[in-house]
């Protein structure tokens, strides 16, 4: 069968719920992809933001293979020594006080869990927690509560009250391309807002505060300090639990451990998936003692989360990071494309904002840098182009005009000067 049979195929039997790139993948390693007809790409999205330690890496397909000879499942009934294992390593990784991790399996699912976490410490409190407060612009998954928490409406149309939970209001979001106030002073600005939303749009009895450290599918939002230190500050006045969904920025993606670690956030509960278990299904929301002490027998349950060969996996993909020095690589390569990307930008003027930290890139193409317009036609041109010259890249933000950058981090150096060649003439 060739690429074309594969697709006709599959538009026969799979729910055609997402449009998909027109390339049937069959190989990969490091950070290169190879298709059923043997062309390869730089890949430069990595599953969006998943296979950090790269593709096929030797560890974890031995980790996964020695595992599956001995036992593949038990349920949640049953303890298992890998599980064990993880949470105990993620404990010892994650910022401030978290301690206590929920395993499941999908960064959706660590969003819904972390919901039910903050729902059920309002009640061991005496309160409601009938309010939740997320961000315009975001991203926190497709389903019930992850959906409506989502502040793009684009993901939400057609499905009537699922995508819209009671007690769910949206913040403004702290994209500062287009704002006409100095960053630091919009930061302050934006953040002071949320103070104007617990207090007009909500009950008052508000169960959490969620959002992404860097926004992705928004468009690689990177807020300005000033921001934290006045959201945090708001937050612990008002006894408001805070949520850091590190979903896609964690696991050395921006060159931290966790994203949240550039501005020394210290959250109530933190959900990871994507680049925690290197391409296996698995997700988690990690709490402190004080809100996991909330929990009793029978509150949660997951047949496959902390399955044993995806704990295995995610262990070991956490050990790879901190042995092959991927989070330096992070930074270094990271600072490459940096610097490649503003060159670029003085010769070519679709560019309008260049924002990131590490291999979490995001390039705003604009029609006009006075006016801004979002260039949306160039920017699936680019990305297309790039996907003919071997190139695959990611596509985003609320306009649809953001290229995103998001490379497994083991991308070697040469690789991303042939990538920063052929975005250039992609341009």
């Amino acid at each position: 069968m060739n690429s074309k049979d594969i697709m006709e195929k599959d538009k026969e039997f799979f729910v055609q719920g997402y449009t998909r790139v027109p390339i049937v993948l069959t190989e990969g390693k490091g950070a290169m992809l190879k298709d059923l007809e043997g062309k390869e790409y730089i890949d430069c999205f990595a599953g969006i933001a998943v296979s950090n330690v790269g593709h096929a890496h030797e560890r974890l397909v031995k980790v996964a293979s020695e595992q599956m000879s001995k036992l593949i499942h038990t349920s949640g009934r049953f303890f298992n020594i890998p599980q064990t294992k993880l949470v105990e390593k993620i404990a010892e990784i994650s910022p401030g006080k978290l301690q206590y991790t929920y395993l499941c399996n999908s960064g959706t699912e660590a969003v819904e869990n972390a919901i039910k976490l903050v729902k059920k410490y309002a009640s061991s409190r005496g309160k409601t927690g009938a309010g939740l407060i997320s961000l315009e612009c975001s991203f926190h998954g497709r389903l019930g509560y992850s959906l409506s928490l989502t502040g793009q409406a684009k993901y939400k149309k057609g499905f009537g009250t699922y995508a819209n939970a009671p007690g769910v209001v949206h913040a403004p979001v702290p994209y500062s391309y287009r704002s006409k106030l100095p960053e630091d002073e919009f930061g302050i600005e934006t953040a002071l807002t949320i103070e104007e939303i617990i207090d007009r749009h909500t009950t008052g009895d508000v169960a959490a505060f969620i959002m992404e450290p860097i926004l992705g599918e928004g468009g690689i939002l990177v807020p300005p300090s000033t921001y934290f230190e006045t959201l945090t500050k708001i937050l612990k006045e008002r006894d408001i639990p805070f949520i850091l969904d590190e979903v896609q920025s964690g696991f050395g993606r921006t060159g931290k451990m966790f994203a949240g670690e550039h501005w020394n956030l210290e959250p109530d509960l933190m959900t990871i998936a994507k680049g925690m278990g290197g391409g296996m299904p698995i997700g988690a929301a990690v709490a402190t003692p004080e809100i996991a002490e909330s929990v009793q027998s029978g509150d949660f349950f997951s047949t496959y989360g902390g399955n044993p060969v995806c704990s295995s996996v995610a262990l070991e993909n956490i050990q790879i990071i901190d042995d092959e020095k991927l989070i330096d690589n992070s930074n270094y390569i990271g600072k490459i494309f940096m610097n490649g990307l503003t060159e670029i930008a003085t010769k070519n003027e679709l560019i309008g904002d260049i924002r990131g930290k590490g291999l979490m890139i995001g390039i705003e193409l604009v029609k006009d840098q006075n006016s801004k317009q979002p260039a949306v036609e160039e920017t699936k041109q680019v990305v297309e182009t790039l996907k003919k010259e071997g190139v695959i890249i990611g596509l985003g933000g609320i306009y649809g005009n953001v290229l995103r950058l998001q490379p497994p981090l083991c991308i070697s150096e040469e690789q991303a000067k042939i990538v920063l060649e052929k975005l250039k003439h992609a341009l």
